[in-house]
């Protein structure tokens, strides 16, 4: 009889540990997401915009940026990939269907990653304005 009572305690305790792993909703970690995705909007937009800027002021729209990518070119694909990877409805679409918190992990991690790269760019921006 003992035994029994303790498989089945043992069976109940694997059990509330599978759905707190699994199946429970990741809060912390889709508010996480939620703020690095904000986060990484904000400054895209900013970085674009200062990127624009310095063309603006430096004339160099057809000078390259990177090697074989004009200024130009460049804040066109950054207008392109902020409306693929970074809209509001993009957003709602990734929350719609409820992510795992592996996937919810990944995303963010690549989200860190471009927000560093956009840091990035932006440090080289503001050392172009005051050279």
């Amino acid at each position: 009889m003992i035994e029994i009572t303790i498989g089945v305690l043992g069976l109940l305790i694997a059990w509330f540990t599978y759905q707190k792993t699994f199946l429970d909703k990741p809060k912390e970690e889709i508010e996480h997401f939620i703020l690095q995705f904000k986060a990484t909007q904000a400054t895209s937009v900013k970085v674009r915009n200062q990127l624009i800027s310095l063309v603006d002021i430096q004339h160099i729209g057809e000078s390259d940026i990177f090697q074989g990518v004009t200024f130009n070119t460049y804040i066109k694909l950054m207008k392109e990939s902020y409306d693929k990877n970074l809209s509001d409805e993009l957003l709602s679409n990734i929350l719609t269907m409820n992510p795992s918190k592996a996937i919810l992990k990944s995303m963010t991690d690549s989200l860190e990653k471009q927000l560093a790269e956009l840091i990035q760019l932006e440090t080289m921006i503001f050392a172009r304005l005051n050279a």
